[in-house]
C-alpha cells in the first residue's frame, strides 16, 4: 500500500510540475488539488506515524488546510480567491507550528530567528506599497510563516530545510503579488516546484522523526540518536 501511494503521488507531481512548464492550466489545476491528498496518503499509511497522537493531529490539520488553500482560487473568483487561500494557508502554518514545537528535540537557535525575523522585514517592506487593504492580512501571515520556518528547525535539519523552501515559495509569491519590479521567468513553475518541495520534505522530516523515536526503546543502552527527542512530549493557489 506505501509503495501505490508513494507511485500516487509522484505522478501527480510529475503531471502538476510538467503542466506548468508547457502552461497547461486546466491539468495544473486539476493536478493541484490532487497534490496534498496524494501526500497525505503516501504518510499516513505507514507504520511510524502516531496516528492517535497531538502532533500527528496537528500534522493532519496543517495538511488539510494547506489542501484547501490550494483548492480555494478555484472556488472563489480574484481578490475573494486570494484571501481565502492566504488564510487557509495561514491556518495551515498555525498547525505546522503546533506541530513543530510537540516534537522539538533542539533548542532554536537565536542566529535562526533573527535571520527570519530579517527575512520578514524585508519582504514586508518589499510588499508594503502593493498590498493596499490587504496588508494586515499579508503581515500576519508572514509572521506566522517565518514562526513556522524558524520552528521546523528544532525538529531536524530535514524539517529545517523543508520550513526554509516554505517561506522562500511564499516569498516569491508575495512578490509576485505586490511588488511591482518583481520579474521572475517561470514564475509559476519554481513557486510550485518549491512548495512541493516543502511539504515533501517536512513530511519526511516528520516521518524520520517518528521512526527514530518508535525505535529509541528497543536500544535503551545504545547512544541516542542526532535527532532524536529529548522532551519526552509523546502526546505527542499558490499560482496566478
Amino acid at each position: 500500500m506505501n509503495r501505490a501511494w508513494d507511485i500516487a503521488a509522484g505522478l501527480v507531481i510529475a503531471l502538476h510540475l510538467a503542466a506548468q512548464a508547457v502552461d497547461a492550466h486546466t491539468l495544473a489545476d486539476g493536478t493541484q488539488v490532487l497534490l496534498v491528498p496524494a501526500l497525505a496518503g503516501a504518510v499516513w499509511n505507514r507504520a511510524e506515524v502516531p496516528h492517535g497522537s497531538r502532533p500527528a493531529r496537528l500534522y493532519a490539520g496543517a495538511l488539510f488546510f494547506s489542501w484547501i488553500g490550494d483548492a480555494a482560487p478555484r472556488v472563489f473568483a480574484d481578490e475573494a480567491g486570494f484571501i481565502a487561500m492566504v488564510t487557509a494557508f495561514g491556518v495551515a502554518q498555525v498547525c505546522f507550528v503546533a506541530t513543530f514545537v510537540r516534537l522539538r528535540s533542539r533548542p532554536l537557535r537565536p542566529i535562526v530567528a533573527l535571520g527570519y525575523l530579517a527575512g520578514f522585514v524585508g519582504l514586508f517592506a518589499a510588499c508594503v506599497s502593493g498590498a493596499g487593504p490587504l496588508l494586515p492580512l499579508v503581515a500576519v501571515y508572514g509572521l506566522v510563516l517565518v514562526a513556522a520556518a524558524a520552528v521546523s528547525t528544532r525538529v531536524n535539519t530535514m524539517t529545517g530545510i523543508g520550513g526554509l523552501i516554505f517561506f522562500i515559495s511564499d516569498a516569491l509569491l508575495g512578490l509576485e503579488s505586490f511588488s511591482a519590479w518583481y520579474a521572475l521567468p517561470s514564475h509559476d513553475l519554481i513557486v510550485m516546484t518549491t512548495y512541493i518541495a516543502a511539504q515533501v520534505l517536512i513530511a519526511a522530516g516528520l516521518l524520520r522523526h517518528w521512526r527514530v523515536e518508535r525505535q529509541a526503546p528497543a536500544d535503551p543502552g545504545g547512544d541516542e540518536p542526532a535527532d532524536s527527542p529529548q522532551t519526552g512530549d509523546g502526546d505527542v493557489q499558490r499560482t496566478t
